[in-house]
């Protein structure tokens, strides 16, 4: 079981089935959506897919975390660690509702749960896609130190590709105890298939 977290002002909780409204509310915002479909999804099969994702545990390596803040919660979105298709590498993504757009919220969450995969999982390395327009996501990539490696094709897209090395990582000095991110627990066994 995945370990809750917390920063300075969120609190990061294991999703739960109970987070299938508001994941498909957010993913069905056209201003969310644009991103990452371009268009939002067909609602029925995007709630079914939710749904089996939910049942089977998804994902099997890694974990998605819900994002609220911690002086009033509420599901803000998400932020996640899991396997980048069928690459063997493991991406860090985040989701959230417009509303916790422009406020650092995305960066703080993706801080501490790059942190969890780092020296908890000990993923290496860790990755990031992102549509090559979405300036806002390769802004916080880069605030938490990943850097912009090349473009690819995955999830059937064109998409700017982020890495860092668990070992530039450790080397920045970021993390438990050092920045904003702090985690819950103190340490957790990876999640394996």
């Amino acid at each position: 079981m995945l370990p809750d977290l917390e920063t300075p002002r969120l609190a990061l909780r294991p999703r739960r089935p109970a987070d299938l409204d508001g994941c498909l509310a957010m993913d069905l915002d056209p201003s969310v959506a644009r991103f990452i479909w371009g268009a939002p999804p067909d609602a029925e099969k995007h709630r079914q897919g939710l749904r089996a994702r939910f049942a089977d545990g998804w994902p099997k390596l890694g974990g998605i975390w819900v994002v609220e803040e911690r002086a009033a919660p509420g599901f803000l979105g998400w932020c996640g660690l899991f396997p980048l298709e069928k690459t063997g590498l493991i991406e860090i993504g985040y989701r959230y509702l417009p509303k916790a757009w422009g406020r650092g919220i995305a960066t703080e969450a993706a801080a501490c749960v790059l942190d969890r995969g780092f020296r908890n999982f000990a993923f290496d390395p860790i990755v990031a896609i992102s549509h090559p327009e979405n300036r806002a996501s390769h802004r916080v990539l880069r605030k938490i130190g990943l850097a912009r490696r090349a473009d690819a094709v995955h999830y059937r897209q064109t998409v700017a590709v982020f890495r860092l090395s668990r070992a530039d990582y450790l080397a920045l000095g970021k993390g438990l105890g050092d920045g904003p991110a702090q985690a819950a627990t103190p340490s957790d066994p990876p999640r394996t298939p």
